[in-house]
């Protein structure tokens, strides 16, 4: 797996909140006051994953999609809760896109991110 995140051009937005990134299942997770905000992919395997993936809430991902040229909705569900948008590094407007995203998230726009649910304690 690499070891620094793809796509570091967008910390340089986010400078103005603080955020949190780690390895997240051969991705990395950009976090924010305990929201799950984005994922960065970028791998050999699988291609077509690879880019910015962004957190949604409720109908987030459809307004959002409007906004972010280029953008796909992925991993949609019938409950609405938990949609996931990507911006894929091939799109025509992929950096004006993410910079617009990184302005939305650090202006705090409640259509990105979600906390977590909780991890189940392991059984012994």
């Amino acid at each position: 797996m690499q070891r620094e995140p793809p796509f570091d051009f967008i910390f340089d937005y986010l400078l103005p909140i603080e955020t949190e990134v780690t390895p997240f299942f051969g991705m990395f997770s950009v976090r924010s006051r305990g929201k799950l905000l984005l994922l960065l992919r970028e791998r050999s395997n699988q291609p077509e994953m690879n880019g910015i993936w962004i957190a949604t809430v409720g109908d987030g991902a459809v307004s959002l999609k409007k906004e972010l040229p280029g953008s796909l909705v992925l991993f949609e569900r019938k409950s609405k809760k938990d949609e996931w948008l990507l911006i894929p590094p091939d799109a025509e407007a992929f950096e004006r896109s993410a910079i617009h995203l990184c302005d939305l998230v650090v202006h705090r726009d409640p259509r990105i991110g979600r906390i977590p649910k909780p991890r189940a304690p392991r059984k012994k």
